[in-house]
């Protein structure tokens, strides 16, 4: 197992190395939301030229919402993962000394006593592995999850670019810049969690 990725990082380091990453969405998050109330303050200025844009803002700020709570459950489990791997690093070592004592001892009167214990910490040990794989990965399957989702941020971007072209064009401007925020913080959401897929597959 799997205290360890598949290079020489443990598994716990790339644990908060990915909440480091999602951390910088929660800022990207806010960008989205203020997105989408400056286009809704603008929408309702401008009056019934852009319902079709005002009703857009609220799929923005859905974005960030998902996406705001994608992240704290993530960062959540990173930092289970990171407490479950430091525990099962600390199982390990004690298992390690208990084997070589066992074997050391192996003819002596005394042998039998370490038994109950080795058994005990043989099974805290394949019960944190379990443990910290499902949690392991959890957090794979809400990363893979969270780029699918945000995929959707191009085609709202699209949308909004459309909904910009039916106002009049003194107030266009305003809008294609709400589009060109949503596709560029969504950019930046997906840059990050490719990363964090990435620390995964580490060599």
């Amino acid at each position: 197992m799997k205290t360890s990725s598949r290079g020489s990082r443990p598994y716990y380091v790339t644990a908060a190395m990915v909440a480091a990453e999602l951390n910088h969405t929660l800022a990207y998050c806010k960008e989205i939301n203020l997105t989408a109330s400056n286009a809704q303050a603008a929408s309702s200025r401008i009056g019934s030229a852009a319902l079709g844009f005002k009703a857009l803002t609220h799929y923005i700020d859905e974005l960030a919402v998902y996406t705001k709570r994608a992240a704290n459950e993530i960062n959540l489990l990173a930092k289970q993962a990171s407490k479950l791997a430091t525990q099962t690093a600390r199982t390990e070592t004690a298992l390690r000394y208990f084997h070589a004592a066992r074997d050391k001892a192996i003819n002596a009167a005394y042998a039998d006593s370490m038994k109950n214990a080795i058994y005990t910490t043989e099974d805290n040990y394949a019960r944190l592995q379990s443990d910290f794989n499902q949690v392991l990965g959890k957090m794979q399957v809400q990363l893979t999850d969270l780029k699918q989702n945000l995929r959707s941020a191009n085609a709202l971007a699209s949308i909004c670019r459309v909904e910009a072209c039916r106002v009049d064009g003194k107030f266009q401007a305003i809008f294609v810049d709400v589009a060109n925020k949503v596709d560029t913080v969504a950019a930046q959401i997906r840059g990050r969690v490719d990363t964090a897929i990435r620390l995964f597959d580490y060599h």
